[in-house]
């Protein structure tokens, strides 16, 4: 996996993405099966309580998935299944699905190339198929459904491995549901714009593509924290679609550098951090978890939700904490302070102020219009024009963007 460009604040300390700053957009493979494919209703069988079984690989769910609306229509269950081989030996994951708990209907099932794109290994490098002995991964998760269907009240998984049973051990189980979790079915927020003007992409975005947000699980204080699940690198195209005119290390050819950022709410000013210089692209300086957002804002936004706004010009912050603020005010100005290759904002939501240690929440904004979508995100690096087709294209109300979906907030 090559080093790319922008930089996901938290991602390159995160001991499953590593040694990648920004994995790079990958597509679904044909492997990968996300429609609601509906009952499969499991018959309830009077008697004494199944026997136990031994299960050499455990999986446990690093938070209950939030539903959101996204740019597809589709309503997302976004999540992360920690997986760890207990066994001596080797095993070979073959099938990961996603249930629905009470109907047994699959949410989502992965196979081979698909399968092997969706685990991420804390020791870094692709995942070859085989989990080794006492080692862990980490399964990156979307189920979907449509917007209009029940959503469960709980999920589970199903897991199908194999491997060589060693002699003198009897009844160890190959095909078993692991991973129960609650849904959170509350509603998402629904935000106003964090940007003014056109040719934004969404890089780094939700859902399907591991990239360095939605893989990049941080070991905080002891666990894994999944702080930038939802979150988007706002960066800006120009009229000819490209990332940046002129020597790449020139800020000013970047079109979105020094652009307003706007609050996306009412809401207070919890902290602020400014004094960080921006960096030159593509140099990307040592940093740790208290810089690697360089100049940033987080904003409490009510009801347990706070905004992060990372990568801001130095000097350029107007708010201090306790402020309060409105919807679309200026806070400050988009910048390549931290870690950062290019100039863009990064922008999440979380479920508490420490920007590191927070669980990323979903959030919906309340209406963008799309020009499509970037079909190679190598080209950006390069300079040259961004190639772009229709998927997810034209106007959308109350929707999360998708991963490199071109949004227009208009002026």
């Amino acid at each position: 996996m090559r080093r790319t460009i922008f930089g996901a604040c938290f991602a390159a300390v995160s001991l499953a993405a590593a040694p990648a700053l920004l994995a790079s957009a990958t597509t679904t493979p044909a492997t990968v099966t996300t429609a609601y494919q509906g009952a499969r209703a499991h018959p309830k069988v009077a008697g004494p309580p199944r026997a136990s079984v031994l299960t050499v690989v455990i999986g446990t769910v690093l938070s209950p998935p939030r539903p959101v609306v996204a740019a597809d229509g589709r309503r997302h269950l976004a999540h992360e299944l920690q997986l760890l081989n207990a066994a001596f030996f080797p095993v070979t994951l073959r099938r990961l699905d996603t249930l629905d708990a009470a109907t047994g209907a699959v949410l989502q099932s992965l196979t081979g190339p698909a399968l092997a794109a969706a685990i991420k290994r804390p020791e870094g490098g692709p995942f070859d198929g085989t989990l080794g002995a006492g080692l862990s991964a980490l399964a990156i998760l979307d189920a979907t459904l449509p917007q209009s269907a029940h959503v469960p009240a709980r999920l589970t998984h199903r897991l199908v491995v194999d491997f060589d049973t060693p002699e003198g051990l009897l009844g160890l189980a190959k095909d078993y549901r692991l991973g129960p979790t609650p849904v959170r079915r509350e509603r998402p927020i629904v935000l106003g714009r964090p940007l003014r003007g056109n040719g934004w992409v969404a890089a780094n975005g939700c859902c399907d593509a591991a990239n360095s947000h939605r893989a990049g699980i941080v070991p905080v204080n002891g666990e894994f924290v999944a702080a930038e699940r939802f979150a988007i690198d706002f960066v800006q195209l120009d009229a000819q679609r490209r990332l940046f005119s002129g020597p790449v290390g020139q800020l000013s050819g970047y079109p979105g550098y020094g652009e307003d950022v706007l609050s996306v709410a009412p809401g207070r000013v919890v902290a602020v951090h400014d004094g960080e210089p921006d960096q030159i692209p593509p140099a990307l300086p040592p940093f740790s978890l208290e810089t690697a957002g360089g100049n940033w804002i987080v904003l409490n936004l009510g009801g347990g939700r706070f905004a992060f706004y990372a990568h801001l010009q130095p000097g350029s912050l107007r708010v201090h904490p306790g402020d309060r603020v409105r919807t679309g005010q200026v806070i400050g100005l988009l910048g390549n302070s931290g870690n950062s290759t290019a100039p863009h904002l990064h922008f999440h939501l979380m479920n508490g102020p420490s920007t590191p240690a927070a669980d990323s929440l979903p959030y919906e904004f309340a209406r963008f219009t799309s020009s499509g979508t970037v079909t190679d995100e190598n080209a950006l690096f390069s300079g040259q024009p961004a190639p772009m087709d229709a998927r997810l294209a034209g106007p959308h109300r109350h929707q999360l963007p998708l991963n490199l979906q071109v949004l227009d907030f208009g002026r």
